[in-house]
């Protein structure tokens, strides 16, 4: 069984506003959007980082034109 924890933060009028209707408009509990929200945003940032960590691992990418005439000097293609 999962535990909770209670959250408690401060968000722009606006936004609350907006979050109100939305989930009166579609039936939805504001703590299952928000859960969502938060899921979501928490895996875009760990697939960012890992997207930065790639980038500074990987090799120079070529033109396919360059591959093509390496492969073709050397009776590969």
């Amino acid at each position: 069984m999962r535990q909770n924890t209670a959250l408690a933060t401060k968000l722009p009028a606006e936004l609350t506003r907006a979050l109100d209707k939305a989930c009166q408009r579609y039936g939805l509990r504001k703590n299952f959007v928000i859960e969502q929200a938060l899921r979501e945003k928490l895996e875009d940032l760990a697939d960012a980082f890992d997207l930065e960590a790639a980038r500074a691992t990987a090799t120079v990418f070529r033109k396919w034109s360059d591959v093509e005439k390496v492969l073709r000097r050397k009776g590969k293609l």
